[in-house]
């Protein structure tokens, strides 16, 4: 199985739709600075923006975060985009032991707002793909064979159907607490 490791953290989302691509971004910074650690390859696309785009002051917080940082036991990041509800939350594999989701999560507090979830607190028929399947139902069937844990945050802008990328301010600003708190559901 390509995803077998015991904490699978997984990005969701789609960078071509503004804060929609707040999991993938995510998930690539932490597969490029876990490089020497994981076996993950992180989107040299996605890691160009951020290092273009981004606010030199959240990076150097993410680095400040992330510096001396072991991962302990078996960790694996994947950028699933849209594909999680089917290539991934269906497809468990018995060793899993943890799954972490990073997406963006409509609730009620301000725009980058970052906090966890379990699947069972996400609000309903809120989040589907691109097929309109809903994926609290495949989290929910995943939460019977491991631990899920959802780091959720509130979106600014969402632009979709219009394409238009990058993260909205205080999105981009969170990212450094999403990162925190994945780094403390890994431990």
């Amino acid at each position: 199985m390509p995803y077998h490791a015991k904490t699978i953290v997984v990005g969701c989302g789609n960078l071509l739709f503004k804060d929609d691509g707040f999991g993938p971004i995510v998930v690539n910074l932490l597969e490029k600075y876990f490089e020497n650690q994981t076996e993950d390859d992180f989107d040299p696309m996605v890691i160009s923006y951020i290092e273009n785009d981004f606010s030199k002051d959240v990076l150097k917080e993410v680095e400040d975060i992330v510096g001396d940082v072991e991962l302990s036991g078996e960790v694996k990041f994947i950028d699933a985009g849209n594909g999680a509800t089917h290539f991934i939350f269906s497809l468990p594999d018995e060793y899993w032991e943890k799954v972490i989701v990073v997406d963006v999560v409509d609730y009620d507090a301000e725009p980058g707002s970052v906090r966890t979830f379990s699947p069972f607190e996400m609000p309903r028929d809120k989040y589907e793909n691109v097929h309109t399947y809903a994926v609290e139902e495949p989290l929910h069937e995943l939460s019977e064979k491991c631990e899920v844990v959802i780091v959720g945050c509130k979106p600014g802008e969402i632009t979709t159907p219009t394409v238009e990328m990058g993260l909205t301010e205080e999105v981009e600003k969170s990212v450094p607490d999403a990162i925190r708190l994945i780094l403390n559901e890994i431990k």
